[in-house]
Order: C-alpha cells, then sequence, then structure tokens
C-alpha cells in the first residue's frame, strides 16, 4: 500500500485486547518471525495511520502479542479491533524476506491457471457469521460477474485457487461507485477457513467476465 508516497506492507489485523494493560492480539497474515517486527508498526483507522512504537513482541501460534506505544489500557487497544496493521517496507533488515501476497493453506483446489487469463472483480474483506461467508467488495460496474455458480479463482497474482460462487448478496452501496456484497464460496464451510481469507483478492476468468 502506497500512503503519503510511502510503501507499507501489510501483515495483519487487530483481532482483540489482550489482558487489561493496553497489550494487543495481532493476527499474522504474512510469513514474518516476531524477531523480524521492526521497531514500529503502522495501524489503519479509517482514512488514517497511526505509528506506534513496539515495546514488546511475543509469538503465540499464528498470533503475536504486541506492547505499543500510546496505548495505556484494554480501552485503547479496544478502539484499535479490527484494524489493519503495517510495517514500512524500508523498517526490515536488508536480507528479511516477508512473503507478500501468500494465500494461507486452506481446502481450496490448486488452479493451474495465469494472471494474464484473469479479471479481478474485487477483494474479500472478512468472515460474515459462522457458516463461512464472506464480505466483498467489488466495483459495481463488475457486480454482475459475481453470481451463482461462476467459477472464481482466490489469490494475489502468483499461485490460485479454485472455487465457485454459491450464493450472493448485496448489501450495501459504498462511495466511489463500490458494493459491499455477502458471497458464499465452495470449499469455504466455516468461519476459521472464511477467516483465512481476509484480504485475498477474487478474479473471475477473462473469458467468462463478460
Amino acid at each position: 500500500m502506497i500512503y503519503k508516497g510511502e510503501k507499507y506492507l501489510y501483515i495483519g489485523y487487530v483481532v482483540r485486547p489482550h489482558g487489561d494493560k493496553g497489550k494487543i492480539l495481532a493476527r499474522i497474515r504474512r510469513r514474518i518471525a516476531g524477531t523480524k517486527i521492526p521497531h514500529r508498526v503502522f495501524i489503519k483507522v479509517g482514512d488514517k495511520i497511526e505509528e506506534y512504537r513496539v515495546k514488546l513482541v511475543k509469538e503465540f501460534k499464528n498470533n503475536f502479542i504486541l506492547r505499543l506505544s500510546k496505548l495505556r489500557g484494554k480501552e485503547d487497544a479496544m478502539n484499535l479491533v479490527s484494524s489493519d496493521v503495517y510495517i514500512k517496507e524500508d523498517d526490515l533488515p536488508r536480507k528479511t524476506k516477508i512473503e507478500i501476497g501468500l494465500l494461507p493453506q486452506t481446502e481450496l483446489p490448486e488452479a493451474n491457471i495465469s494472471a494474464r487469463d484473469l479479471e479481478e472483480v474485487g477483494m474479500i474483506t472478512r468472515p460474515r457469521g459462522l457458516q463461512g461467508a464472506v464480505a466483498l467488495i467489488t466495483d459495481k460496474d463488475k457486480m454482475q460477474k459475481i453470481r451463482k455458480g461462476v467459477e472464481v479463482f482466490l489469490g494475489d497474482g502468483g499461485k490460485f485457487f479454485r472455487s465457485e460462487v454459491r450464493a450472493v448478496k448485496r448489501i450495501a452501496e459504498l462511495e466511489g461507485g463500490k458494493v459491499y456484497l455477502s458471497i458464499k464460496l465452495l470449499y469455504v464451510n466455516d468461519i476459521n477457513s472464511a477467516e483465512r481469507l481476509r484480504k485475498v483478492r477474487v478474479f473471475v476468468s477473462s473469458n467468462q467476465a463478460g
């Protein structure tokens, strides 16, 4: 993501406060060791990104427990729940490798298809409910391409995984010609599977895009 001329790398999002002293539990969506987290992270709230100094990092399963500057108690941490966490690319040590655009492992079958044969139609933002439905933001003029029975591909420019739209419901119209949809995908049957698809881009075949 480019913000005010600088490049930020998405690494995860805030799940919940951890304890009562201002720590947060962040779910990590990129392969990066806790020891490689820079001295600061950036959290996006609304349209703004705010810098927080990292005072402590502790790895916990696929999550990080973080103690950050400016967070003095549970209420401060609560205000950041569901907010995206970023780091600056320039803050990473020179030899640190972070896998960007990695789709976490799911039961979706891998698709042998090239990005040049696909058209992007939206991005999954979060789970909706307990049965595996996900929220998707798309352009209004692409909404008709996301319909029941359409084969879709999930990925981010490298490896793609195949699924199918089983149900779709329009939730709201957003600013800037965007539409908020709730969709149900083949092979995504519970909230844990849906949770792994946050920030994953959705494509359709260029041949069927019309």
